[in-house]
């Protein structure tokens, strides 16, 4: 086996003639390797220390008269052995393995040699030896610690690949390697207060453990047989006929995560190692008990993220404005699907797009954009225009404000849709229009209405002296047809344009139209239209204003009426119904007329929109009008060549009570 070669250099340093022979010896001696010094060609034994002597049993003087032949055996391992020991003559260190040395006593021991020349001319061969026995026993040694390390490797690769599901296994090399009985580890648990058992130790050993039995005991505590077991787990070792018991504490004295236990039946089965060992193997089972409680923490952490995750996600699904998250360079990186509604896109379809080909605008937006990520401030434009998929026009307010990330720079660009309000505004700005036409208009037919009475009373005068025979009487008589004409026209002109004055109370329907239909049975006979009705006794009576109810009523007779010029049926019908507004009256004028014609049916209550020849187009917008300043309502049914339907829909004196008494006990009030 290999020797110390600063042990050679300081022996051949004291190696000289007589004088230091005495000093070579002294150092020789304190060696405990064999050193023996003979010729180069193996003739003589020069000299030998006492560890040689106490090896081959001979005496000093009984050395100094052998050879070294005489020490080797006549087998052809010692002839090999001297034959290799002559060449190392030549070399300035060599080494030979398993030299079979012959005794005193004739036995046969092998050593391995470290030769290497010394003296002048290197007349002489320094010979230090060592047993075989003693580098198999290191060998041994070397390869139990590195099987010691290989199963610590083999624990920690276990306890790292799956934690606290690793210790039974890890636990059960750790017994073979600790030579133990058994060995056992009581650990936390977030099942439970107490410390539970994992390993299998004797089921004299409790299953779990308080927390408050780990407080008597030290990091590291030693019991053994014959001392007083006073701790639960000493108890438990005696009784399970344990000779020694150690235990290691696991963690932070503040908060200890666990207890390994060792046990051996017998103390002289302790390895020496036993004390650096169990530290190492506490601190793999830490390893273990923390991981676990964090992987636990993370898997928590994780589900709370991923929940997290998926109700961000939900809101921002749910949010029905246009969500943009742009990066640095202005490119998207996530839409919400509400771009698919409002502009037509999909939202994967527009990831990785720069902002200017999904923004398509006649106004550029980057730079509003820009301003917003660069100075880290809120941007806003209050109207953009931008152009949907199909080409199509959409009015947004855009809002853009950048996201708190210190890393990278972030962008949340909010699109809400204005077509709504750029349609209100529309809208009021023609009701504005309309104000304004309705005041001059009003103003007009005032002015216009007295001339033209002047004009159709001074051509009745003339008709009248000129008489029925003269050829101009029938002109004169349309002139006085179309004056009149435009009297009715300015009439409906100015009740259209002037503010309503309604006079709202209780109405009996039933009979309000009875007595409308009276007046008119003689007219309906004579174009042969028959008149059905249906009334619910049952009934409330509504809120209206008779005298403009009336001329609502009236004009959808004659509209009927008209409908039907070579006859039909006229229905009235007569009932309550439950709205979202209350319980109302309604009524409805049903005639067989040939219906309205596709092509108009949203126009129809347009002022100035008619369809007869010498109609106003006010007749139904007026309708309109006065219904809605009834808080009531007008809809219409049209079926071709079947005839139309409209209904009245008006405020009952119950839904007015009802609204009275909730007005009388809201809170406020």
């Amino acid at each position: 086996m290999p020797i110390d070669s600063s042990v050679l250099t300081s022996i051949a340093r004291f190696f000289r003639p007589d004088p230091y022979r005495d000093i070579f010896r002294v150092l020789a001696d304190s060696l405990d390797d064999a050193v023996l010094v003979i010729s180069s060609d193996a003739s003589q034994i020069l000299t030998c220390n006492h560890a040689f002597l106490l090896l081959s049993g001979y005496a000093r003087a009984e050395i100094e008269k052998l050879t070294f032949v005489d020490l080797l055996t006549e087998e052809e391992e010692g002839k090999q052995a001297l034959s290799q020991l002559l060449q190392c003559s030549k070399t300035p260190d060599c080494i030979i393995e398993e030299v079979p040395i012959r005794t005193r006593t004739r036995e046969i021991i092998p050593i391995d040699l470290r030769v290497r020349p010394v003296g002048l001319a290197s007349s002489a061969l320094l010979l230090i030896g060592r047993p075989v026995s003693a580098r198999i026993q290191v060998e041994d040694q070397r390869r139990a610690q590195q099987d010691r390390l290989d199963t610590l490797i083999q624990i920690s690769t276990l306890i790292l690949d799956e934690m606290v599901a690793a210790l039974p296994t890890a636990l059960d090399l750790a017994k073979r390697l600790l030579c133990a009985s058994s060995i056992g580890l009581y650990r936390v648990s977030a099942a439970t207060p107490d410390y539970i058992l994992d390993g299998p130790l004797p089921p004299e050993f409790p299953q779990t453990l308080p927390t408050s039995d780990l407080s008597p005991f030290h990091r590291i505590t030693m019991w053994s047989l014959g001392q007083r077991p006073e701790l639960t787990l000493h108890k438990s070792a005696r009784a399970a006929g344990f000779g020694a018991l150690q235990t290691f504490l696991i963690g932070d004295p503040t908060a200890w995560v666990g207890l390994l236990v060792v046990g051996w039946q017998k103390q002289v089965a302790i390895p020496d190692y036993s004390k650096s060992l169990i530290p190492v193997i506490a601190n793999l089972c830490h390893v273990a008990i923390l991981l676990s409680l964090q992987r636990a923490s993370v898997a928590e952490a994780e589900k709370s993220l991923e929940q997290l995750r998926a109700e961000v996600s939900d809101q921002f699904a749910a949010v029905p404005d246009i969500l943009l998250s742009l990066d640095g360079d202005l490119n998207v990186i996530q839409a919400n699907p509400a771009i698919t509604r409002m502009l037509g896109y999909q939202p994967e379809e527009v990831a990785g797009l720069p902002i200017q080909d999904v923004l398509v605008s006649p106004e550029d937006v980057r730079p509003i954009l820009l301003d917003a990520l660069g100075h880290k401030r809120m941007a806003e434009l209050m109207r953009v225009v931008l152009h949907r998929r199909d080409g199509t026009p959409l009015p947004v307010h855009l809002l853009a404000t950048p996201l708190s990330d210190q890393a990278r720079s972030r962008l949340l660009v909010i699109l809400k849709d204005q077509s709504a309000q750029q349609k209100i505004e529309d809208q009021t700005e023609t009701l504005t229009q309309r104000a304004l036409l309705g005041e001059v208009t009003a103003t007009f037919a005032h002015e216009v209405r007295n001339p033209i009475n002047n004009i159709s009373t001074g051509v009745q005068l003339v008709a009248s002296r000129l008489g029925k025979d003269h050829p101009l009487h029938s002109s004169l008589e349309r002139v006085h047809k179309e004056c009149n004409r435009l009297d009715q026209l300015m009439s409906d002109v100015l009740v259209f344009a002037r503010p309503l004055k309604l006079k709202i109370e209780p109405l009996n329907l039933t009979e309000f139209m009875e007595r409308i239909l009276s007046r008119w049975t003689p007219h309906l006979k004579q174009v042969g239209i028959r008149c059905h009705k249906s009334y619910n006794p049952d009934i409330p009576l509504a809120l209206a204003d008779e005298r403009t109810l009336e001329q609502v009523i009236v004009n959808l007779i004659t509209n009927s009426i008209q409908a039907m010029p070579e006859g039909g049926t006229l229905s009235i019908a007569l009932d309550s119904t439950q709205t979202a507004q209350g319980e109302m009256v309604e009524l409805k004028i049903i005639d067989t007329g040939p219906g309205i014609s596709p092509d108009v049916k949203y126009r129809i209550f347009d002022p100035f929109f008619t369809t007869k020849k010498d109609g106003t187009g006010l007749g139904l917008a007026i309708s309109r009008r006065i219904l809605t300043a009834h808080k009531g309502t007008i809809q219409y049914e049209s079926f071709t060549d079947a005839g139309t339907v409209f209904t009245i829909c008006l405020p009952s004196v119950t839904q007015s009570s009802e609204e009275a008494n909730h007005e009388r006990d809201r809170p406020d009030r």
